[in-house]
């Protein structure tokens, strides 16, 4: 085997991974785990997580020989990063706004699975944002789309595939949840590709959901 053939089959590895890897660990818990859910369920499930980016992140360095770079991941220009994170955060709400103003005046349902963390302890909650900025941005944003372009060049393709299989992933808050984090993940989607930094993504993502699932209720 050749050494463009064997990165290319970590490569398709990795894209395995990142494609199925979570959908594979979070079904079996949220229809398995015992409700109410503790905070030491949930952690269980974020280290399983964080586990499964690091397996990703040794086929990036080790299998396929690149650096983080190559996902987006680097230290360049913070100053820069934060004002476009803040930027993009403002994006988010304002096409979230838009989706709730539609589904109003079309009946679409949205469910916040209101409850679903009732018992889980603030800081746990924190967890959870910070592995989904870092975890589903590596995955769905960084690896995926850099991957799939490389292999493809096709626009359609890494831009719309990672939007629609990170949309699905929130099939339980009913068809509102799929269409928001549908476009939602477009948008970041489409950010990630324009600026190429993904700590961007993973900030604005963290704030995204740390604001109003954590901070505003500790607030109020």
């Amino acid at each position: 085997m050749n050494k463009v053939t064997e990165t290319l089959s970590f490569t398709k590895l990795g894209l395995i991974l990142s494609f199925f890897g979570p959908p594979l660990l979070l079904v079996p818990f949220q229809l398995l785990a015992p409700k109410p859910l503790t905070d030491s369920i949930v952690l269980i499930r974020e280290l399983l997580f964080f586990l499964l980016a690091g397996v990703l992140i040794l086929i990036i360095i080790k299998g396929e020989e690149l650096n983080l770079q190559s996902v987006g991941i680097h230290s360049r220009h913070w100053g820069k990063s934060i004002l476009w994170t803040l930027f993009l955060l403002l994006m988010f709400y304002i096409v979230v706004a838009g989706c709730l103003g539609i589904f109003q005046l079309t009946g679409i349902s949205f469910g916040q699975e209101d409850g679903k963390y009732a018992n889980i302890s603030s800081w746990v909650l924190t967890v959870v944002m910070l592995r989904a900025g870092i975890v589903e941005e590596l995955f769905y944003r960084g690896y995926i789309m850099e991957r799939l372009y490389k292999i493809t060049n096709n626009r359609i393709i890494y831009l719309i595939t990672p939007s629609i299989i990170f949309g699905l992933l929130h099939y339980r808050q009913g068809i509102g949840g799929i269409i928001i984090a549908t476009a939602t993940g477009l948008l970041f989607s489409y950010f990630y590709w324009i600026k190429r930094d993904l700590k961007i993504n993973i900030m604005a993502h963290f704030l995204a959901d740390f604001i109003p699932n954590v901070l505003i209720p500790m607030i109020n």
